[in-house]
């Protein structure tokens, strides 16, 4: 069974066999990508059965916007409705933002919206990542912070001159075993 839409009620039923199964314990959990499944509506739309109905759905896609990605956008418009197959199971809707959850018709299965404020989950963690840390060097600030832990993660590849502050591991180092490794003739 696929994605169905009766034209005459307006109501599109999706079958539990078109979402992706993500886990069965402790209870089942399902997942429907919002943009698969606005494709297969556009598919049943352009079928002769489809053509002279109201449209399902608008769809604005991911757009760029000062190096930021923002989520796709899917709206069930015209009166539709979406059933999912009735069971005892949730669904993640995934992959773009969208007003499914204020046109699904009730029954057990329980539906759950993740609506964001625009940003794509995939850009967001990147953006953040692979921002450079000197644009963030403010007082008070993570990337402040990170900036003055410096080589603090592999303290090896850290140079010992200019490393040496009083009371620092880096003075014992850079002052006084410098000075024993010279007196053996180490250095």
């Amino acid at each position: 069974m696929a994605i169905s839409i009766d034209w005459g009620t307006k109501v599109i039923s999706v079958p539990k066999a078109d979402t992706t199964l993500v886990t069965m314990s402790p209870f089942e959990i399902r997942e429907l990508n919002i943009n698969t499944f606005r494709l297969a509506l556009r598919d049943l739309e352009d079928d002769m059965e489809g053509i002279p109905f109201l449209h399902t759905h608008n769809h604005n896609t991911t757009v760029t916007v000062g190096g930021v990605t923002l989520a796709r956008v899917v709206e069930i418009i015209n009166g539709y409705t979406i059933t999912f197959e009735n069971g005892n199971y949730a669904v993640n809707l995934v992959g773009a933002n969208s007003n499914i959850g204020d046109v699904v018709n009730l029954n057990s299965v329980s539906v759950r919206v993740a609506n964001s404020a625009g940003l794509t989950e995939l850009n967001l963690a990147a953006s953040v990542w692979d921002e450079l840390v000197a644009n963030h060097l403010t007082a008070g600030t993570t990337g402040k912070a990170l900036s003055d832990a410096g080589s603090a993660g592999n303290p090896w590849s850290s140079a010992v001159t200019g490393n040496t502050d009083p009371g620092t591991f880096g003075e014992l180092v850079g002052k006084k075993m410098l000075t024993v490794a010279k007196f053996l003739g180490l250095k």
